[in-house]
């Protein structure tokens, strides 16, 4: 019985290996403080939908986008911009089968939302991962966004939801794809299936032209949801869109 024991607190207590560069780390995020350190921290982004800025403004900002045509969300929230490693961790993680790449991730973006949530004080009623269409989460396996949000909620002691929102057209994956026609191609795709909160945050993997988030946003709030949120582990610069 003590050897069972002994046994179950070695498995659990003993060092993990950096994801990143595979040195051992006692850090539960799983990726090393160096490593840490060299991710593309998004430090300079506009206050709405994030994007990565090329200047540092006098005061906080919005993009051109968000000061002409304001999104229908409040505000997107990402730690990293879309660039080496994070776009590559992102990508095996969806494609490739190694959904343990995740949780690191997760777990660096709650805790970019506990600083967030202690300077605007604002927390949402409920978190809800963007939702697979059930033939794409046949494919996969499992919702890679779908397990950041759960991780999310566990360590910012938020409700998750994961029947409020249901994807029910297939579409063609997001990133073959240009930004209008992103945003055609997600047009009445959701579903929202009872009555929202008055505050959600929809959890996502990438931010890249924000269509999915514009779309699950309206949808929200044609249904009564007053305060739409966004978090991601990643956003695209401007750059880089189709």
């Amino acid at each position: 019985m003590f050897l069972k024991y002994k046994n179950n607190w070695l498995l659990f207590n003993q060092k993990k290996p950096c994801v990143l560069c595979r040195q051992t780390t006692e850090n539960p995020d799983a990726i090393c403080s160096g490593c840490a350190a060299d991710l593309p921290w998004l430090t300079l982004c506009c206050n709405r939908c994030a994007l990565p800025l090329n200047s540092t403004p006098e005061h906080p900002t919005l993009c051109p986008d968000c000061l002409k045509k304001p999104p229908p969300f409040t505000q997107i929230i990402a730690p990293f911009e879309y660039r080496f490693p994070i776009d590559q961790m992102i990508l095996q993680a969806k494609f490739n089968n190694r959904s343990y790449l995740l949780p690191p991730l997760a777990y660096l973006l709650a805790d970019k939302l506990k600083q967030s949530m202690t300077e605007h004080s604002r927390i949402p009623d409920l978190i809800v991962a963007v939702p697979l269409h059930p033939s794409r989460l046949l494919e996969r396996q499992y919702n890679q966004s779908a397990i950041l949000a759960k991780i999310v909620a566990q360590q910012l002691n938020i409700p998750l939801s994961n029947n409020l929102l249901i994807k029910q057209n297939k579409t063609p994956h997001q990133a073959s794809l240009d930004h209008k026609t992103r945003q055609k191609n997600l047009k009445d795709s959701f579903r929202c299936l009872s009555t929202p909160p008055t505050s959600v945050a929809i959890i996502d993997d990438v931010v890249t032209t924000a269509a999915t988030a514009t779309e699950i946003s309206r949808l929200l709030l044609r249904k009564g949801c007053q305060n739409v949120d966004v978090w991601a582990i990643a956003r695209t610069g401007k750059e880089l869109f189709f």
